[in-house]
């Protein structure tokens, strides 16, 4: 019945076929059923193989069931194939396939890239990115990207970010912006000098001594 369902067009019952291929231990009729059921637009049997594939400890035939998921046209599967790279240690290949995303059209995915560049010390790389996703519409990246900075101690490198987003957009964030403008009003009244210590309050000049 099922391979008659199958045979019909129904590409969702393709996954249970192929899930009692993986129990029997035929791996190779499980991808053949994934395959069949992506080259007829559904990719997601393909990525809940390689999910199987990855709970069992196979990470090399979980990624090769990713990468024939992402060559068939899946690009949110890209992110995860990523991921899995970077579990293996593998920054680089994680990034570029992070970058693989970003340019088909994944803004979330530019907040990775933006925190990989900062964890690397690349800041302006970190920026630039989080400026590109705004730049499609994504300010949450910038937003993030200042929250990283603010935790770190760099309230003004913070606050610089939390003002791209407000300029491109993001009005919840002004709010934020407010907040850390009163925090450094209550902890500096008198505001901070050239060398970055508290600037004391003012003092009237005290009188001329009158020499008698």
């Amino acid at each position: 019945m099922l391979r008659q369902a199958a045979d019909r067009g129904n590409t969702h019952v393709l996954y249970r076929l192929a899930d009692m291929r993986e129990e029997a231990g035929d791996r190779e009729g499980a991808e053949a059923l994934a395959r069949q059921a992506a080259d007829r637009g559904n990719t997601d049997v393909l990525c809940r193989l390689a999910q199987v594939r990855e709970g069992a400890g196979d990470r090399e035939g979980a990624e090769a069931l990713f990468r024939q998921a992402a060559d068939r046209g899946n690009t949110d599967v890209l992110c995860r194939l990523a991921q899995v790279r970077e579990g293996a240690g593998d920054r680089e290949g994680a990034e570029a396939l992070f970058r693989q995303a970003a340019d088909r059209g994944n803004t979330d995915v530019l907040y990775r890239l933006a925190e990989m560049r900062e964890e690397a010390g690349d800041r302006e790389g970190a920026e630039a990115l989080a400026r590109q996703a705004a730049d499609r519409g994504n300010t949450d990246v910038l937003c993030r990207l200042a929250q990283v900075r603010e935790e770190a101690g760099d309230r003004e490198g913070a606050e610089a970010l939390f003002r791209q987003a407000a300029d491109r957009g993001s009005t919840h964030v002004l709010y934020r912006l407010a907040e850390m403008r009163e925090v450094l009003r209550r902890q500096w009244p008198y505001g901070l000098d050239p060398d970055g210590t508290p600037t004391p309050p003012w003092q009237p000049p005290s009188a001329p001594t009158v020499l008698g």
